[in-house]
């Protein structure tokens, strides 16, 4: 089949605070580039389009000229917006085209958004490679969705059907590279504070997050699975050699969580003298000296910590399970070996006082951070955060938001 996928239009607007829209950048999708490479690896064709770089009005014009039998929509729920009337627009061109959406949105909230896209045909829940694969396979061939797990799609008679759900990716390395180059790659630039240098492309060694974070959604699951530390150099030594990336970011969730896997990716990464920097997340107490010098050995520039607070009774209330005085050490061993840090921090806990966000920016201060970046606490679907608004148990959070 001819499967388009889109990024519904978007643009800094959508998800930036007034004062740094005219620093936001845009990054491809990581997961919408492996469900395109499996796709391909099935013997469909595959079209990418992202909606930071086109109008809705310009994408339906080049699904249509596609000739897109499928069109899948990346969707999470600040976008959901912009998805839903996109979805409408391109069934209106093609009635026959078979319509499908994924990401943390659609997977947080499935039967709501069925209910209130009459365009849309099914939702892919949680990770999506094996689900988007086997569902177009079976499109295609004119086979019943019901044999799919993980999938939630509309019968003829109008209800919603969801099918079992499907496990997590065990073998992270039996999926393929992400099809980077059906990408706009060139038009693709960072946010300023995430790299020191260009050009530079995106990468994950694992998925998953073990943290109880209240604000977090966890569709990739509390069980981190990791990827042979070759594999993922393989593929930073493909964007070396074909992109001439200088810099790679990792989107890994808890990139430490593994100290031996840490350092057998930093010691596979010198040996190949790809000279590369990279930037990664961490939690504050999965980090030692020792682990963070071969780090910055082997080219880390960078860490992003998640603070969130400057108060130890609001880190509580968002169950990191964290201590002030970890975050603190972490961040001077950090600069201690060279690594800089970006920290970032919630205003809006549940409980919090004014008083108290004052103490949250006199910590930030004191840490001394390269980068920092404030956020306003947000509950998305499918979070605790979330349910907890749903059923009255911030409601003073909630007049605020």
């Amino acid at each position: 089949m001819r499967v388009a996928l889109v990024v519904p239009p978007w643009g800094p607007d959508d998800i930036r605070a007034n004062d740094t829209r005219g620093i936001a950048g845009c990054w491809p999708t990581p997961g919408m580039q492996y469900i395109a490479a499996v796709l391909r690896e099935r013997g469909h064709e595959v079209a990418y389009l992202e909606g930071f770089f086109h109008s809705s009005d310009d994408m339906r014009k080049r699904v249509a000229e596609f000739g897109a039998q499928a069109l899948g929509v990346y969707v999470i729920s600040l976008l959901w917006h912009k998805a839903s009337p996109f979805i409408e627009a391109v069934r209106r061109d093609n009635p026959s085209i078979f319509t499908f959406i994924g990401g943390h949105g659609a997977t947080s909230m499935p039967e709501r958004m069925l209910s209130e896209c009459p365009g849309l045909d099914a939702v892919v829940i949680g990770e999506g490679e094996a689900t988007a694969g086997e569902m177009i396979d079976a499109v295609a061939c004119g086979t019943p969705l019901d044999g799919v797990a993980g999938l939630a799609f509309r019968n003829p008679s109008g209800g919603i059907v969801r099918t079992a759900n499907r496990p997590l990716v065990e073998d992270l390395d039996s999926l393929p590279f992400p099809a980077v180059d059906l990408c706009e790659m060139d038009r693709y630039y960072p946010s300023f504070e995430q790299v020191s240098t260009v050009p530079v492309m995106q990468t994950l060694a694992s998925r998953g997050c073990s943290g109880t974070c209240l604000y977090c959604y966890k569709m990739y699951g509390r069980r981190i699975r990791l990827r042979d530390p070759k594999r993922v150099v393989d593929e930073i030594e493909y964007y070396v050699k074909r992109y001439g990336a200088r810099e790679i970011k990792f989107w890994d969730e808890h990139f430490t969580y593994s100290h031996a896997h840490t350092y057998a990716f930093c010691e596979e990464l010198t040996k190949r003298g790809l000279n590369v920097r990279w930037w990664c997340s961490c939690r504050a107490d999965a980090v030692d000296r020792k682990i963070l010098r071969a780090m910055k050995d082997s080219g880390c520039w960078c860490i992003n910590f998640g603070v969130e607070s400057g108060v130890q009774k609001n880190l509580d209330t968002l169950v990191k399970r964290e201590k002030l005085e970890r975050i603190e050490l972490a961040v001077r061993m950090a600069h201690s070996v060279g690594i800089k840090t970006h920290t970032t921090y919630i205003f809006g806990i549940p409980g919090e006082t004014f008083e108290e966000g004052l103490k949250t920016i006199e910590f930030a201060k004191r840490l001394g951070s390269f980068t920092v970046e404030f956020f306003p606490i947000t509950p998305f679907p499918g979070t605790a955060l979330y349910r907890g608004v749903e059923q009255g148990r911030y409601g003073s959070m909630s007049s605020r938001l």
